[in-house]
């Protein structure tokens, strides 16, 4: 019968970490923590503000598809408000103009209906009587061409603006008066 050697070192290793390993390891991670929770915090507004404008870019790119695809007009009112750094400020609402006057009456159908989110303003907009929308064609309805603007806690702005054809494009700004 053979017999294997085992050395007396195989048994006394150890696994695992020390407490000593673990506290450094748990402090390293509160200084990185400590270290990015500032920008982090800079940088959620700035981020909120850019998917808010998305979202109304794609919202309003989803009504010019509908009025084609339903030969309808879809109209987007748009509520703008004062600044408020905390923001939740102004909404838009996109329907369905069964009867092409401009106005929701009772059975006409709500396709989307937002309000800003935190630190987010919709403060501003230049269509006649706050609405705009798109004819059966998909350009813009009754001539209503224009551009919203909104404004987050970092005074960071974007502006959509929508051309007489019905194309729709995002601009964005530092001060609120320069836009590129």
């Amino acid at each position: 019968m053979k017999r294997f050697f085992v050395p007396k070192t195989y048994f006394k290793k150890q696994a695992g970490f020390t407490l000593i390993e673990a506290v450094i390891v748990l402090a390293m991670i509160g200084i990185l923590v400590g270290i990015a929770t500032p920008a982090i915090i800079h940088w959620l507004p700035d981020y909120r503000l850019r998917q808010a404008a998305m979202d109304i870019r794609s919202d309003m790119q989803k009504a010019r598809i509908e009025a084609i695809k339903l030969n309808t007009d879809i109209i987007i009112v748009f509520t703008p408000a004062t600044y408020t750094p905390s923001g939740n400020v102004g909404s838009y609402k996109i329907f369905v103009d069964d009867d092409r006057n401009g106005v929701q009456n009772g059975g006409e159908q709500l396709l989307t209906q937002v309000t800003m989110p935190k630190n987010i303003s919709l403060y501003f907009d230049n269509f006649a009587g706050h609405t705009t929308g798109f004819n059966n064609r998909g350009f813009s309805w009754k001539n209503r061409w224009g551009s919203v603007r909104l404004r987050n806690n970092n005074s960071r702005y974007y502006e959509l603006s929508l051309s007489m054809a019905g194309n729709i494009s995002i601009k964005k700004s530092n001060d609120g008066t320069t836009w590129n």
